[in-house]
């Protein structure tokens, strides 16, 4: 992975061997996969009801990282892993507000001469990776979505996509925020459009619920 900096975030649940996650990642292969399931009030938001995979998603908005957690969180408490690329303010008890299993959460910081090689090395062991404004040429996002579609995984992009062609757009606005004396949840419209979504799709959900999960 050249100079990329790797780091697994840990939980109290334990880790996943690396047998085992080479055995699932064989299993999923074999089997072809399926859609990457996602909490019942984002399904609305896909044509089958999760996380298509073999796509390259974007995520904008001011709560697009929001967004990114509750998208991920029933994935990663179901033997999925993320990776997050180049995203260094990344708020990790966020993450586990929203349902994110963190000890299958990793995180990589990479120069940009090295993230083409590095995201693509990702997409081969990962359901799901995460990636912050790439900078990588157009022939290097075709070969990443080449290898995203080959492998069964989803590539999800914060900001903006760069050289990537977006299959569907996933766009986070707070329409309001609930507070007592310090804020603690926010009401959030999330639209889904793109080329590879028939029509627009959209839903409204409280993240985090007050469960401390997404409703």
């Amino acid at each position: 992975m050249g100079q990329a900096t790797l780091s697994a975030v840990t939980g109290i649940e334990g880790v996943e061997t690396g047998a085992y996650f080479a055995q699932r990642h064989a299993d999923r292969l074999a089997v072809g996969g399926g859609p990457i399931e996602v909490v019942p009030p984002l399904q609305p938001l896909f044509a089958s009801g999760g996380i298509e995979r073999g796509r390259v998603y974007a995520l904008h908005g001011e709560a697009h990282l929001s967004l990114l957690f509750a998208l991920c969180s029933h994935a990663t408490t179901h033997g999925s892993w993320l990776a997050i690329v180049n995203t260094p303010h990344v708020g990790f008890m966020s993450a586990y507000e929203y349902g994110v299993a963190l000890h299958r959460v990793v995180t990589v910081n990479t120069p940009p001469a090295h993230e083409a090689q590095v995201v693509g090395a990702l997409v081969d062991g990962f359901d799901l990776v995460a990636l912050s404004s790439p900078t990588c040429s157009v022939a290097q996002a075709r070969k990443i979505a080449a290898r995203v579609k080959a492998q069964g995984s989803a590539l999800l992009i914060l900001g903006k996509p760069g050289a990537f062609e977006v299959d569907t757009h996933l766009s986070a606005h707070t329409t309001r925020w609930h507070f007592t004396t310090h804020a603690l949840a926010r009401t959030v419209h999330v639209c889904a459009h793109g080329r590879r979504t028939p029509r627009q799709r959209s839903c409204a959900v409280e993240l985090p619920s007050s469960q401390g999960r997404v409703q």
